[in-house]
């Protein structure tokens, strides 16, 4: 009896994804697309993008193993090993969507890192993503995902890019990104 309770709990609870998967396709399929990619250094944080019909058949992944990748720039940079190159075919605009993660630290109180992706220089949308805020030790995992809705056709760079908020030496570890696109 517990085996097949285990089992209904199982096909329930995927049957809850799927549901829940298909009305948020359903809701991004009715909304349109803004353009995309941002200017570094003209982020617009209340700027919000919807995305439609994005079709992303490829995924393009980079990571870097190394610990203590840093800086104290107050402007982005980008992260040491984390730029790549990706080529989107076809002849029309389509859209990419970047999944990011890493270990992230800022010793020090009051002491900010931000982290975000650029597209040939240009700032995904949310335009950046605080990864520390620590007064600890310990470095911390992050993610996020963004994207760029309206990207032409051809070869376009993808970096991870990073700052500290106040030129304090901020640090990240073994980072990684998924792009995925057309």
């Amino acid at each position: 009896m517990t085996l097949f309770k285990s089992k209904r709990f199982l096909i329930f609870a995927l049957v809850v994804l799927a549901a829940a998967a298909i009305t948020t396709a359903v809701y991004a399929a009715t909304k349109g697309a803004s353009d995309g990619g941002v200017a570094v250094g003209t982020a617009t944080p209340n700027a919000s993008i919807s995305i439609r019909n994005c079709k992303v058949p490829k995924v393009d992944f980079i990571t870097n193993d190394n610990t203590g990748l840093g800086t104290t720039s107050t402007t982005y940079v980008p992260v040491p090993g984390m730029t790549t190159t990706i080529s989107i075919a076809g002849t029309a605009s389509t859209c990419i969507v970047v999944n990011a993660a890493a270990f992230a630290f800022a010793q020090g109180a009051g002491h900010l890192e931000y982290v975000s992706v650029t597209l040939d220089g240009n700032l995904c949308n949310p335009t950046e993503t605080q990864f520390a805020a620590e007064d600890s030790s310990l470095a911390r995992a992050h993610a996020f995902l963004c994207a760029f809705p309206s990207v032409t056709p051809g070869s376009h760079s993808v970096a991870l890019v990073f700052r500290s908020l106040d030129g304090s030496q901020v640090f990240i570890h073994r980072p990684s990104m998924s792009i995925e696109h057309k």
